[in-house]
């Protein structure tokens, strides 16, 4: 269990007060940083298939998954949470990324089959996290929370509820309509919850290993460099998607030249990104840096060159040192 430091935090930082929340009881929290977007029709869940990095048609209806969506040279447009309903199916991704998404449904979808809305005006992303959330849940939607991935009613409209997966969060993420969003924040913190700060999804994503779009992913950042098979986030046997033929010859035929690490900071970097170096060689980038109750500490994630080691210390641009921690994650995803 991580247990709350008893000094005194870091201005911006996660408050004890939601760590503790978070590990023995719930915090609610709102993703405004998220775009949500509708697939309906019937030919929905085939062409979806052919454009992104899961397989969403072996999920089945009520699964809740994570992926990708890719350029036909395989580099990340955007990376995806999906839940596959029984009548359609809706995707959150970060907002910055919504009308790339939308320029691709566009042009592939076909109308007779698939349409795709973008709900992000009217609708809203949030989360119910920590040991407790099932339970505030489950008396809010007056029904046990899913195992995957319903609609369920809430007061006069309805609920998106979908297990949390690739957030470093355990419970649920929702979406709702806006016009209910502040009725189901007041009523989770009524029922015990507290409020989850941007500070907390953010050092929890870190201490978790997943990459965000806009830090450790950009235009150039290809699946296997940010751990999207250790995500779920890739499938190798579902047949061919867009950017598919990239991703297979690397899993296969190589390896990629950079990958995702955890980093050990003796305090906060100046400014992110900065440079990492060995000597005179840039080995990489810091992309993100939180502080971290788990370890007393500030933690990051970072982007390294392959050759870097395990227990590698490398000099941050601008001043300190940040210690390399492959695969060492400090939460689940």
């Amino acid at each position: 269990m991580i247990e709350a430091a008893a000094h005194v935090v870091p201005p911006g930082a996660a408050t004890p007060e939601e760590w503790r929340a978070l590990e023995t009881g719930a915090v609610v929290a709102r993703r405004d940083d998220t775009a949500v977007l509708r697939l309906t029709g019937t030919g929905r869940v085939a062409c979806l298939q052919g454009l992104v990095t899961c397989d969403v048609s072996a999920a089945g209806d009520g699964a809740r998954l994570f992926g990708a969506l890719l350029t036909n040279k395989g580099m990340i447009v955007t990376p995806l949470w999906i839940a596959r309903l029984a009548d359609r199916i809706e995707l959150e991704l970060p907002a910055a990324a919504a009308g790339a998404v939308m320029d691709v449904f566009l042009k592939s979808l076909p109308p007779r089959l698939c349409r795709a809305e973008d709900l992000t005006t009217t609708h809203a992303a949030l989360g119910i996290y920590g040991p407790q959330a099932g339970d505030v849940l489950a008396r809010l939607l007056g029904q046990a929370p899913p195992a995957g991935a319903a609609a369920a009613p809430y007061a006069d409209g309805e609920a998106v509820v979908g297990t949390s997966v690739a957030r470093g969060l355990k419970g649920w993420d929702v979406i709702l309509p806006v016009a209910l969003a502040r009725h189901f924040t007041d009523d989770a913190l009524s029922d015990g919850a507290l409020t989850g700060s941007g500070a907390l999804l953010e050092v929890c994503r870190i201490e978790a290993g997943v990459p965000r779009l806009g830090a450790e992913i950009d235009e150039r950042t290809l699946p296997q460099e940010v751990r999207y098979e250790e995500l779920g986030a890739l499938s190798y046997t579902k047949g061919c998607y867009l950017g598919q033929e990239t991703v297979a010859r690397l899993h296969f035929r190589g390896h990629a030249n950079r990958r995702l690490a955890a980093l050990a900071l003796g305090r906060a970097p100046e400014r992110l990104p900065a440079a990492l170096t060995r000597g005179d060689q840039n080995v990489g980038r810091i992309t993100s840096a939180a502080w971290s109750d788990a370890v007393d500490s500030w933690v990051a994630l970072g982007i390294v060159r392959h050759e870097v080691a395990d227990g590698e210390v490398l000099a941050i641009e601008g001043g300190g040192e940040a210690t390399v921690r492959l695969a060492q994650w400090l939460r689940e995803p």
